[in-house]
C-alpha cells in the first residue's frame, strides 16, 4: 500500500504550486454563493424567480463554452506565454468584479449581464489555465497533480458550502459577497508572484519540467 507521504515525494514546479493555490481559491471562494444563489436572487432581487436563475446560468455556460474556443485557438497561435499569462490576469481580474457587481445588483437585467461578465472572465480564465498547467507539470506525477487541482477545490468546496451557508443565515448574503470577492483577489495577488516565469518571448523545454533521470 502506498504512504501518504510517498504521494508528495516528487517535486512540484513553483508555477504549478501556484496555479493550484490559485484555482483552488477562485472555485471556493464561489462555493460560498453558488448553493444559496437562488435564495438570494429570490427574496432580493426585483422580477427574481427560478426562470431568471435558468437564464442566468444558461448566458454563463454558453458564452464561455463559445468564447474559450476562440480564446484558446488565438493563444495557440502566438509564440511564448506572456499571451497566456495576461490572459489568465485578465480573466482572475474580471472574476472578481462579479461578486461587487451581485452584492449591488437589483434587478434581473442586471443579473443577465454579470453573467454574460462572469462567461467571458471565465472564457478567459479556463484555457490559459490549462495550458500553462499543461506545459509545467511534473511529468512523473501528470496525474496526481491534476487530481490535486480537482480534490483541492473538490475539500474546499465542501467546507465553503457548508460555512457559507451558516454565515449567509446569521449574517447576510453581504457579507458572503465581500468573502467571495476577497478571495478572488487573493488568488489574482497569487497569480501575480509567478510573472517572473512569462517575461520571455520563447522558452527551451527543460525549463518547463523537472529533469527525468535515467
Amino acid at each position: 500500500m502506498i504512504k501518504l507521504q510517498e504521494l508528495f515525494k516528487e517535486k512540484m514546479h513553483p508555477v504549478v504550486k501556484t496555479l493550484l493555490i490559485t484555482n483552488v481559491l477562485s472555485i471556493t471562494g464561489w462555493a460560498f454563493v453558488n448553493p444559496i444563489f437562488a435564495v438570494y436572487v429570490i427574496n432580493n432581487i426585483k422580477g427574481g424567480s427560478l426562470e431568471a436563475i435558468g437564464i442566468c446560468w444558461f448566458i454563463y455556460w454558453l458564452v464561455k463554452a463559445i468564447l474559450q474556443i476562440f480564446v484558446s485557438d488565438s493563444l495557440d497561435k502566438v509564440d511564448g506565454e506572456s499571451d497566456d499569462y495576461f490572459t489568465l490576469l485578465l480573466g482572475q481580474f474580471l472574476v472578481i468584479l462579479v461578486p461587487l457587481a451581485l452584492l449591488f445588483s437589483k434587478n434581473a437585467g442586471e443579473l443577465y449581464f454579470i453573467f454574460l461578465i462572469y462567461g467571458i472572465a471565465d472564457a478567459l480564465y479556463v484555457p490559459p489555465w490549462n495550458s500553462i498547467f499543461t506545459r509545467y507539470i511534473n511529468p512523473r506525477r501528470i496525474s496526481f497533480q491534476w487530481a490535486l487541482n480537482s480534490t483541492g477545490y473538490n475539500l474546499g468546496s465542501a467546507f465553503a458550502i457548508l460555512i457559507g451557508s451558516f454565515l449567509a443565515l446569521t449574517f447576510g448574503f453581504p457579507l458572503i459577497f465581500v468573502i467571495v470577492f476577497l478571495v478572488q483577489v487573493i488568488s489574482l495577488v497569487n497569480l501575480l508572484s509567478i510573472k517572473k516565469y512569462f517575461l520571455h518571448k520563447k522558452k527551451e523545454k527543460k525549463e518547463y519540467f523537472f529533469p527525468l533521470k535515467g
